[in-house]
């Protein structure tokens, strides 16, 4: 099958957690796709010492903005915390400063710590909740603020994951908190839809990234474990994770005007991970 291509010519988009990984790979597709790209990111700094891998360094954050630019994409590095509602206040001001305009946010950024429920602690509980679910509300709540007051409405799709729609064990807080974005898009979407904006969110499989090869090698007992309880993360035979491509063609899709009129809806994009 031939690629998919988007024309995003002019719009701005806004993508949390784009130093790497998933949020990497969806920058630079609007890139290819003719919009003017803003990455944000904790530009090296430390969430909390609940989180047992190393985040996004400054030399990845601004490697990407390079690779975005070399695309020929006019773009912003933007650090900031999307935990903290000055920073975002800060962030979301500065790409309508520069461009203009918003037209596009992508909430990408979030964490995971892992533990049996009786074992978590509050520091892991407060680091997930706050980047995964919190994270998203602020950045949506002062995009929305923008895209409310101008004509052309806007896109808010947030990514979730596919624990928001099945058990899997050590995960009560990521899964807590990605649940609770269905619920949290649901509500904007309709609260959004009379200036013709539109929320949604994807719920990928496990996606090939630097977390995953941190959780590979650090947790094979945990991944066996999983397996046995769930199942293979797709149903397609030699298929153990997605690309980010995968998530990135349904992050655009449901940017396009080809989804105007889709809102309110969690999106697998799972390999059939869900349907089993």
């Amino acid at each position: 099958m031939g690629s998919v291509n988007y024309d995003f010519d002019g719009d701005v988009v806004l993508v949390t957690g784009a130093a790497r990984g998933l949020g990497r790979d969806i920058a630079l597709g609007f890139a290819r796709s003719g919009a003017k790209v803003a990455i944000n990111d904790l530009d090296g700094a430390d969430v909390s010492d609940a989180i047992p891998y190393e985040l996004a360094s400054r030399d990845e954050f601004r490697a990407t903005l390079a690779d975005v630019e070399a695309l020929g994409a006019e773009a912003i590095a933007l650090p900031g915390d999307v935990t903290v509602e000055a920073d975002v206040e800060r962030v979301v001001g500065e790409v309508i400063d520069r461009f203009g305009r918003l037209d596009i946010l992508i909430n990408n950024a979030g964490v995971a710590s892992f533990a049996k429920s009786w074992e978590m602690t509050e520091a892991q509980w407060d680091a997930v909740v706050d980047a995964d679910l919190k994270g998203p509300f602020l950045c949506s709540k002062h995009a929305a603020r923008h895209m409310i007051t101008r004509d052309g409405g806007g896109r808010i799709i947030t990514i979730s994951s596919t624990s928001a729609l099945v058990g899997i064990p050590d995960q009560v807080n990521y899964q807590s908190a990605k649940h609770g974005v269905i619920g949290q898009i649901r509500t904007l979407a309709l609260e959004l839809a009379p200036y013709g904006v539109t929320v949604n969110t994807i719920c990928p499989t496990v996606v090939s990234s630097p977390l995953l090869d941190f959780a590979v090698e650090t947790g094979k007992a945990y991944f066996q474990e999983v397996a046995r309880l769930c199942g293979a993360s797709t149903v397609f035979p030699g298929l153990d994770n997605l690309e980010p491509e995968d998530v990135t063609h349904a992050v655009q899709w449901l940017a396009s005007d080809a989804a105007r009129y889709v809102t309110g809806i969690a999106l697998p994009v799972d390999g059939g991970f869900t349907c089993k």
